[in-house]
């Protein structure tokens, strides 16, 4: 009876070295799993962070036209009463509507900026931006990513912004509306 024990133990043993091995590797992948995915967020992030912004953009025109001397007086002066002056707002980031039927609750990320024109414009867009912002998340509210998807309602979406945001300013009025960033889910 004592032999025939033996061989039941064996099997056992067998099958917990089995399980370590198995764990092991198991570990291991996990491992390279998780640098894997560290890296690829390294990557995405670097990625973001070298991309030019506006601010960027209009500061490395501030700098070009400083640079170019007073040598072009009418030159320069059409190219300040031409050139944009903008006003980029924090990025939003906005329930959709259901529209009545989906169950699923979209939303949309985006990135806005306004074509101010003048400083007096500016303070202006500045000192009212909780206003602003507010008309602003109305408006997405109200649409569908059905309405969004398609260039039209965006363009759509961009004159109603123009029009509501005009529609309380008193110094002057913005002159366009852009969007830098735009992603809807679902």
């Amino acid at each position: 009876m004592a032999d025939e024990e033996k061989p039941q133990e064996q099997p056992k043993t067998q099958v917990q070295g089995g399980n370590n091995k198995i764990l092991v590797i198991l570990s291991a992948l996990n491992l390279v799993i998780t640098l894997g995915v560290i890296g690829v967020l390294i990557v995405s992030f670097s990625k973001e962070s070298s991309q030019s912004s506006i601010e960027d953009i209009s500061l490395s025109e501030e700098h070009k036209s400083e640079g170019e001397g007073g040598e072009h007086g009418e030159e320069e002066q059409y190219e300040e009463e031409e050139s944009a002056l903008m006003v980029a707002l924090e990025q939003f980031t906005v329930n959709l509507s259901s529209g009545g039927g989906s169950a699923s609750q979209n939303y949309v990320r985006v990135n806005i900026s306004l074509d101010v024109g003048n400083e007096d414009v500016e303070t202006e867009v500045n000192q009212r931006m909780p206003q602003l912002r507010n008309i602003i998340i109305d408006l997405f509210n109200s649409k569908t990513s059905v309405d969004l998807a398609k260039s039209t309602g965006r363009s759509a979406l961009k004159s109603e912004i123009l029009d509501s945001i005009n529609s309380f300013m008193i110094t002057g009025k913005v002159k366009g509306v852009f969007f830098t960033n735009f992603a809807v889910s679902g």
